[in-house]
């Protein structure tokens, strides 16, 4: 009789921590987000975590009821770097998600571990192989991938009449796929030839030599970072820009780094899925608020960042917070349609980002600031599986 009133008492007591103390409340739903925020990208690493804090502090960090609890890691651009501290966020930590970077050697050598932990992973690396030789379940890739992004440049470059270009392209995956990009698109004896310096290469002599405009309608740039504002200056030194137009690919006149571009830069195109200028009240409110808080503008790696997340709490909170259902966590996500700054944005069956690109030319206002000129739009432009399988 004691121990049945001894064991009555327990189950009241241990009901009463349940219904006080539910697990779920107590917990926060921990999410790893990393990028590098040291070595030659940090400057679009930085203000990509910077964005993604925007969007959870619009939510005050809570889902649901639940805290939300953001994990900051840099992997300096580093494969083994990130892998470790990945590794270290999901076995030790404990993370339930991962809202993590967007350099290509890193993302490469992340996916087998998070095939293999199961572990749902938000990208905003452009490999293309993260939705087809290494697609997953668990892997969302929110950017577009070097095919989709390098097929937008090209459609923009045939509307400015191109047929025959040169490329010129980092000595790295991005670049090595814009390369098989363009040479499917405009035909291989298009494209007159293809050169791959070095991610930061201080001189670009060796290659802009060999450029001859007789010979192509403008130069294709493959290349970000500190190494946009080098490449045009180099180019406008040796004579080029009057006399073949240059296009950049993907992010290369992003608000980020036309701060640091030359004077010279005017007249630059590119193509690409965030234009600072884009005249709408939820962009105009995007810039107004990055502004505020961080006093400086946002470019396409902060849209990024920021709408990643946005697509992350949408499907946390269709799910009722319930982050440790991994299952139904990446069910959700790959439904999710969110209008943002720019337009929809969703995913494709492959968890690829579906977005509208916009053909864009650096200007220069009155205050000589340069900026992006929003031009034509590619509507809801998908990765091209049936070109790139």
């Amino acid at each position: 009789m004691r121990l049945a009133k001894v064991a009555s008492a327990l189950a009241v007591a241990a009901y009463a921590t349940f219904v006080h103390q539910p697990a779920q409340a107590q917990e926060a739903i921990r999410i790893g987000v990393m990028y590098p925020l040291t070595g030659p990208l940090a400057s679009q690493g930085r203000p990509t975590r910077d964005a993604i804090k925007m969007a959870f502090d619009e939510i005050k960090n809570t889902i649901a009821g639940r805290k939300v609890e953001l994990l900051f890691e840099d992997s300096a651009g580093r494969p083994d770097t990130g892998l470790t501290k990945v590794k270290a966020m999901v076995e030790r930590d404990k993370v339930h998600l991962l809202l993590s970077e967007l350099v290509s050697s890193v993302g490469a050598a992340l996916a087998p571990y998070v095939i293999e932990q199961k572990i749902p992973w938000v990208s905003n690396v452009a490999l293309a192989s993260l939705t087809r030789q290494q697609k997953s379940p668990y892997i969302f890739r929110f950017v577009p991938s070097s095919y989709q992004y390098t097929l937008a440049a090209a459609e923009a470059a045939k509307s400015l009449g191109w047929k025959r270009a040169y490329l010129i392209g980092w000595n790295a995956p991005p670049g090595h796929e814009a390369n098989e990009a363009l040479r499917k698109i405009f035909g291989a004896d298009n494209i007159v030839e293809s050169m791959y310096p070095n991610v930061g290469t201080a001189d670009y002599a060796p290659y802009l030599t060999k450029m001859e405009p007789s010979k192509a309608d403008g130069v294709f740039a493959a290349m970000w970072g500190a190494d946009s504002p080098r490449i045009v200056k180099q180019y406008v030194e040796y004579g080029l820009q009057k006399r073949m137009p240059f296009m950049g690919i993907a992010s290369f006149t992003s608000e980020e780094v036309l701060v640091s571009m030359p004077p010279e830069s005017v007249g630059v195109h590119s193509a690409y899925l965030y234009c600072g200028t884009f005249d709408t009240p939820e962009n105009k409110k995007f810039v107004a608020d990055y502004q505020a808080q961080f006093k400086a503008l946002p470019g396409s790696y902060q849209y990024l960042g920021y709408m990643a997340a946005r697509m992350v709490i949408q499907a946390l909170a269709d799910i009722g917070g319930k982050a440790e259902d991994r299952d139904a966590f990446v069910a959700a996500l790959g439904k999710v349609k969110i209008k943002g700054p720019m337009g929809e944005a969703s995913f494709d069956a492959n968890r690829g980002i579906v977005h509208d690109f916009y053909a864009l030319k650096v200007a220069r206002g009155p205050d000589g600031r340069l900026f992006n000129e929003c031009g034509t739009r590619l509507p809801q432009l998908k990765d091209p599986y049936e070109l790139f399988p």
